[in-house]
């Protein structure tokens, strides 16, 4: 068997642990981001203000008819056929 020596005089230390701090705030950040451009493009409420609504005046139409009917056109005379 071949000789095996372990270094026993490396020593390995841990740095700091965090929690993820940076990595939450960016997900929450696209999350916030997701939502408030959704909320605008889909229709936010009172964005649309004018639409299709009839407006608020009256309106008042008369229409008259002639006193006299209209006489009717004169039919188009045939054309004759000459013998």
């Amino acid at each position: 068997m071949a000789d095996y020596d372990p270094k026993t005089d490396v020593h390995v230390t841990a740095g700091p642990t965090t929690g993820g701090g940076g990595l939450y705030f960016i997900v929450g950040a696209l999350a916030v981001a997701v939502l408030v451009g959704g909320y605008f493009m889909l229709g936010a409420p009172g964005l649309h203000s004018d639409v299709a609504r009839a407006p608020d005046r009256n309106v008042n139409v008369t229409v008259e008819q002639p006193s006299v009917p209209a006489q009717a056109a004169p039919a188009p005379a045939s054309p004759q056929r000459q013998q």
